[in-house]
């Protein structure tokens, strides 16, 4: 058995060798720009960063010997509140040590003196290796996709809702989406935020105004590998802290008003060679536009959408957004740019064809939707499942005469969600059961806590906006 000491020896493996190579030009960097702090973070459970602000001048230091953390903050839900699941109740509130990824290391523009960088949980107790990370699950599929000579292509688009800090009421009245003079209001505003973005290494691709009222979108420039959902987190809480220092409040829930629309979180992806110069997707000679690949690939997310449809719209607030005519996916369905399939795909002639996995909520880990769209696409890679009937793009999902008989159902109950992601016994063991059974137990401390809420009697959203809208 390997001693604590061992353990963490090899745990930190190349990623030391990678940090030792960079630290000393990054305490250079630290030096000239004449940054103060640097921000060791991580992304828990629920997407909600979580992080220690460590002086610059101890860097070195911590790079060395990591930052600790208890391991119930990677589960503690959007609000702070313990999380009782079998990880708690084994270790309490024990340290995890988390190494940071200096890959990962950028300047915060629109922070004061401010860097940040990623960690990595790596172990927690007498040496036992930290397992529930979605950063680390993400990484581990992007390699066994790595493993089959595919390099994965992506980038997350989500929908945020913009409100005044302190009344909470929204930036925008009207629901009229594309709004030249509705978005000229901010465009200031939007405008520092895409300049911080870029400075900061997340490249922002346009600026939208959304549907509802004060719903807005910033989709970002595709990346390799886990650099997309290293981006999405710095987004989602760069936001967050933009918006905050201009007196408004951005939000990531999915559906914080009954009458509104929810928000999405789409992840769109392509696949390619290892040296990122070949799509392996597309396939113009062939009926369908798609390379045997690409058609495992789609057949695989479909085969897998009960599942996936919890692990990327995660919370209870999430379940009321998939119904028809909600501009959300409500069945296994594909089809060629058409939105209402749960998977869109985009020709585009080529080497600019991509998928756009429609399943995700603006609620969702980054990570954890990587992963699960990784770990679903290579099993029908692995299967070679065949591909159902696409949808034509002129023609709806919920058009009876056109769906392919055996299509499921994207469950709209929370129980029943989960209990298909329980029993999809390739995507439990592509994540991890340690995992899987620690991702139950936040959905039943949720599940809980609305049982004690409803009982008093109050609306459902009511609750859901206190537990979630300030948090995510």
């Amino acid at each position: 058995m390997e001693t604590t000491t061992e353990a963490r020896l090899s745990t930190m493996g190349e990623n030391a060798v990678n940090n030792q190579h960079m630290v000393g030009h990054i305490v250079e960097k630290l030096k000239a720009e004449n940054i103060d702090s640097v921000r060791f973070e991580f992304c828990d459970i629920n997407a909600v960063a979580r992080s220690k602000t460590i002086p610059s001048r101890h860097l070195k230091s911590k790079v060395n010997s990591g930052v600790l953390f208890p391991i119930c903050s990677l589960t503690i839900d959007p609000a702070g509140r313990i999380v009782n699941d079998h990880i708690f109740e084994k270790y309490l509130w024990s340290d995890m040590v988390c190494y940071p990824d200096l890959s990962t290391f950028t300047v915060l523009p629109w922070m004061q003196k401010t860097a940040r960088v990623f960690v990595t949980p790596s172990l927690v107790g007498d040496g036992d290796q930290v397992t529930i990370d979605p950063r680390s699950i993400a990484m581990n599929q992007i390699q066994a996709l790595m493993e089959k000579e595919i390099k994965f292509f992506s980038s997350f688009e989500y929908k945020f809702w913009l409100v005044d800090e302190t009344t909470r009421e929204h930036v925008t009245t009207d629901k009229s989406i594309f709004s030249t003079i509705r978005l000229s209001k901010y465009q200031d505003f939007f405008n520092k935020v895409s300049r911080n973005f870029f400075t900061a290494g997340v490249d922002i691709g346009c600026i939208e105004s959304e549907y509802e009222e004060g719903q807005f979108k910033l989709p970002m420039e595709p990346a390799f590998g886990i650099e997309a959902g290293d981006n999405a987190v710095t987004f989602r809480t760069g936001l967050k802290e933009m918006a905050l220092q201009e007196g408004l409040m951005a939000s990531f829930m999915t559906k914080p008003f009954e009458k509104f629309y929810g928000s999405s979180g789409h992840l769109n992806h392509s696949l390619w060679s290892l040296d990122g110069k070949t799509s392996l997707l597309a396939d113009t000679s062939r009926p369908s536009g798609l390379s045997e690949i690409g058609e495992y690939w789609i057949a695989g997310l479909l085969a897998h959408v009960p599942a996936l449809s919890i692990l990327q719209a995660p919370t209870l607030n999430c379940r009321d957004r998939n119904k028809p005519g909600t501009f959300a996916p409500f069945n296994a369905t594909w089809g060629y740019d058409n939105r209402t399939c749960a998977i869109r795909f985009k020709e585009n002639g080529g080497h600019g064809c991509y998928i756009e996995n429609r399943l995700g909520s603006s609620a969702g880990n980054p990570y954890i939707n990587l992963a699960a769209t990784i770990a679903a696409g290579i099993d029908g890679i692995d299967r070679q499942l065949p591909l159902p009937t696409a949808l034509p793009f002129n023609k709806s999902s919920d058009d009876d005469g056109i769906i392919p008989p055996g299509t499921t159902l994207i469950p709209t109950d929370g129980e029943d969600a989960l209990q298909a992601l329980l029993s999809d016994e390739h995507l439990v063991k592509a994540l991890g059961s340690e995992f899987v059974k620690t991702f139950e137990a936040t959905k039943r401390h949720e599940m809980k806590l609305l049982d004690d809420f409803s009982s008093s009697g109050a609306s459902e959203f009511l609750w859901a906006r206190k537990l979630y809208f300030e948090y995510m």
